[in-house]
């Protein structure tokens, strides 16, 4: 089992009470959005309990197969929730380097950088 920790919206109203900078609190929120986002790509990407028995028959017999295509191919079910995500991912990285950027402005025009 793999445990996450979840930046929840009480945690980043408190920061922001306690003084934390907007940019930092951003960039923590997305700290936890990628990691989540990371995760679940971990785990979809891992083969089922069926691969486990049936991939070292051609998937010959699994029972996936009776209602979708097999896991590789364009059209499976799998295979589009696996790209969406991915798509999903890249777009959370890019807005993760922003929030960065704007974080770091943050720091430097306050004078200090750390």
């Amino acid at each position: 089992m793999k445990t996450l920790e979840i930046y929840t919206i009480d945690d980043l109203k408190k920061d922001l009470e306690e003084g934390v900078s907007e940019g930092k609190v951003a960039v923590k929120k997305w700290e936890t959005i990628l990691n989540l986002l990371k995760t679940v790509e971990e785990l979809s990407i891992q083969v089922t309990s069926f691969c486990l028995k049936y991939q070292k028959y051609g998937c010959n017999g699994c029972p996936i197969l009776k209602y979708d295509y097999p896991c590789g191919h364009p059209y499976a079910t799998f295979t589009i929730f696996y790209q969406e995500l991915r798509k999903l991912r890249a777009l959370a990285d890019r807005l993760y380097a922003i929030l960065k950027a704007i974080e770091r402005e943050e720091r430097e025009s306050r004078g200090y950088i750390g």
